[in-house]
């Protein structure tokens, strides 16, 4: 598994962290290259379309949940999917997991966003993805943590 250098060390301490909590956190999908990311997508799309979608229906409907190739953030190497033992679903029900709950309140101190949050979906354009967890920093963490807002609001707050 690949990922951005800056995210090892506080990923491996958030994990090490995680476990001592009694929330075994198991990174499944990190770094992705431009075939896996077309691949993922591609099957998404496909998917919709045999199920009766034209293929723009498809497509709108597969880019809330597969992020376009060229514009995932697995492809630069800062976001991670994660999962747990006992739960290796990439769906919703993570969130009432223990470790998708320690996630969500412990990850920022680590420097780590839940990237598409509940009740976000109409700014960040994604649904809601519990699993999926991306490296801002901690101080921008905190702070969006704290306010809870998602990366698009602390952009459009803090960076604008």
């Amino acid at each position: 598994m690949r990922c951005d250098e800056r995210i090892i060390s506080p990923l491996l301490e958030m994990m090490r962290a995680a476990s001592r909590d009694g929330a075994n956190l198991i990174i499944c999908s990190p770094y992705r290259d431009m075939d896996r990311q077309t691949m993922l997508f591609t099957n998404k799309v496909d998917r919709y379309m045999n199920g009766g979608m034209s293929y723009m229906e498809a497509y709108n409907l597969a880019s809330q949940a597969v992020t376009v190739p060229g514009s995932s953030e697995h492809q630069i190497g800062l976001a991670i999917d994660i999962i747990c033992d006992g739960y290796s679903s990439l769906d919703e029900g993570f969130a009432d997991t223990k470790a998708g709950k320690w996630l969500a309140d412990n990850s920022y101190k680590y420097g780590f966003i839940l990237r598409y949050p509940l009740g976000k979906e109409d700014i960040t354009s994604i649904e809601f993805e519990p699993w999926h967890f991306r490296y801002v920093g901690v101080d921008a963490a905190t702070v969006m943590y704290e306010n809870g807002i998602c990366l698009e609001e602390f952009w459009n707050t803090y960076v604008n």
